[in-house]
């Protein structure tokens, strides 16, 4: 959390690029920290260290540390902790190899650099391109706009001066509430006890059923993932809330028949509630992990964006402090129907999407500038912005929110 005020300052002044290296180098610190510790001190400054960035590669995390159980010795702790240097490893060397953001580089005044980028991927080596134009005069309109509200790379509270800014954020805050507040978190933090309740009872075979689970979830982020721009936000948001309320309605029943403790109770029902747990899972990374971090980058403006996704990080941590230490209360107290609250949250997470929700797929991020500044947003969000080529060969932006057109 701590270090999620600093992402965007760095990322604002020294590039995006920049912010990804850095990410990178103090998460290999922080993992080469964890691995060589001698004592729960040295854990907890490696954990710190690795708390100023997050990643996780679940499915390989999960995979050695069930490899590594049976492992002699310090091994079976200290291999999961040193294959951390990894991931940031290719990070580092893939930030080296991408252009900079080209948004960025107008932000600073760099225009050539930028046109010489949009060129490259937009106008086919051209700079005078139309269309290479039209998203330069448009990274500079939008970024003119809110220059007031981020004069400073410290300056937080243009996430929330005018009505803009107060919708951008509160669909962001949505987002990052929502996310790790539907029930995915208690599946992450306290499986091993939700596998408890259904009956499972040995080590290993929750770890297995985990590294299974993890298997699972992500085949549902690659699907997710490959038909991002195929489905709309809106409609994928308040649609997936409710099928994940049933399936962890299925869990929440599932689980009842072993209330007390009973262990007289059929594998099929066991074999049940995990089948649920497994596409609760898989639901929740179709829908979620590809559109988290997206959506909340889709919403935010230009000048804002690094900040805000700072911010973004920040309350997620703050839903997840109530997954951690209210969860395992809650879980000793009520068992199973603690599971009940998230049915009904991911009921009222539907209804927040659907009434109020803002589609972003399909338009540019300097074209959500119309949506945001329009009375209620949702509703600007659902018309067409179209494109049209004029007769003298320039682009025109024509948007059906505001009737703006904008030429190159």
């Amino acid at each position: 959390m701590i270090g999620s005020l600093f992402t965007g300052p760095i990322c604002d002044r020294f590039g995006r690029r920049a912010g990804m290296i850095t990410g990178s180098v103090l998460i290999m610190v922080g993992a080469a920290v964890q691995t060589a510790a001698q004592s729960d001190a040295y854990l907890l400054g490696g954990r710190f260290v690795l708390g100023f960035v997050f990643y996780t590669g679940a499915i390989l995390a999960t995979g050695v540390a069930y490899a590594a159980i049976k492992s002699p010795g310090e091994t079976a702790f200290r291999l999961p902790l040193g294959l951390q240097l990894i991931p940031p490893l290719f990070i580092c060397g893939g930030a080296l190899l991408v252009p900079e953001s080209p948004r960025w580089l107008t932000m600073w005044g760099k225009k050539d650099q930028a046109a010489a980028i949009l060129a490259k991927y937009h106008g086919g080596g051209d700079m005078q391109h139309p269309m290479v134009q039209l998203e330069l005069r448009e990274f500079e309109a939008g970024i003119e706009l809110h220059k007031r509200s981020s004069a400073s790379v410290w300056n937080y509270y243009g996430l929330v001066d005018s009505h803009n800014a107060r919708w951008r954020f509160a669909m962001m805050a949505c987002m990052s509430v929502f996310a790790q507040l539907s029930g995915n978190s208690v599946l992450t933090y306290y499986l091993p006890s939700m596998y408890k309740l259904l009956g499972v009872k040995t080590p290993e075979r929750k770890l297995l059923l985990t590294f299974a689970n993890t298997i699972v979830s992500g085949a549902g982020a690659v699907a997710g993932s490959a038909l991002n721009d195929s489905v709309g936000r809106r409609s994928k948001l308040w649609v997936g809330s409710i099928v994940l309320a049933g399936l962890f309605g299925g869990v929440t029943g599932f689980s009842s028949y072993f209330e007390g403790g009973k262990t007289d109770v059929s594998s099929t029902i066991t074999n049940g509630g995990i089948a649920f747990i497994f596409l609760f899972g898989c639901a929740y990374s179709f829908i979620y992990t590809p559109l988290t971090a997206t959506y909340c980058a889709e919403v935010l403006s230009t000048p804002m964006r690094a900040k805000g996704m700072g911010i973004h990080v920040i309350l997620s941590n703050c839903a997840n402090l109530y997954n951690t230490y209210v969860t395992a209360v809650a879980l000793e107290a009520i068992d199973f129907r603690y599971y009940f609250v998230f049915v009904g949250l991911n009921l009222t997470y539907a209804a927040v999407w659907y009434f109020l929700g803002v589609e972003t797929r399909g338009r540019t991020l300097e074209e959500m500038d119309e949506v945001f500044n329009a009375r209620f947003p949702p509703r600007a969000a659902l018309q067409k912005a179209v494109m049209v080529k004029q007769s003298n060969g320039h682009l025109a932006d024509v948007s059906a929110v505001a009737g703006h057109v904008e030429r190159a």
